[in-house]
């Protein structure tokens, strides 16, 4: 599926036909509608953005005795078959905090954990929250409420919600981690 945000009929036939030059079509239709409408479509229920995989995320700026110690507890357990460190400083840290949704600029490091079960991966994963200094939201599959507060800083989440406002006051796009145009309603 491709999705043209147009009213215009050539436009809408224009911009996929690169894809569509690769190999024969088994299939095309052409639909004007909403994005909402497309989302209602697509499946029963809410959509969660959610796949059998669990992610964890966390962002920490030095790792100490006591992280790398509670990490071999989390790699030992089994919770998770898939751990990364990820060196994400310096020119990450070049970067205005207020230019990006990603606000959490100070971190050296990124921590990252994939596991098959949320009950294990989460209640390892949370005594880690110690260490962290925030999450970068990409990597992460806990849609828990104070997830929002881990990725955004308060003057970077108050600025989303101020965009969500004026851009999206319906919360048309509110898949995966939904910053609500009024706090609290996340």
């Amino acid at each position: 599926m491709a999705l043209v945000d147009s009213d215009q009929p050539g436009t809408i036939i224009n911009r996929p036909q690169p894809i569509a030059a690769l190999a024969p079509m088994y299939a095309q239709e052409v639909v004007i509608t909403s994005y909402a409408d497309v989302m209602a479509n697509a499946q029963e229920g809410i959509y969660d953005a959610q796949g059998e995989t669990v992610s964890r995320s966390g962002l920490i700026e030095h790792i100490t005795p006591a992280f790398a110690a509670a990490v071999a507890r989390l790699i030992r357990s089994g919770a998770t078959y898939w751990f990364q460190i990820r060196s994400v400083g310096v020119a990450v840290a070049d970067v205005d905090p207020d230019a990006t949704a990603y606000g959490n600029r100070t971190s050296n490091f990124s921590v990252v954990a994939f596991g098959a079960s949320r009950d294990r991966l989460d209640a390892l994963w949370d005594k880690l929250a110690v260490h962290f200094k925030g999450l970068y939201l990409s990597f992460e599959t806990d849609v828990r409420p104070e997830r929002l507060k881990d990725a955004f800083p308060p003057r970077t989440l108050a600025r989303l919600r101020e965009l969500k406002r004026r851009y999206d006051p319906t919360n048309v796009f509110r898949d995966n981690f939904n910053i609500a145009p009024q706090a609290g309603t996340d």
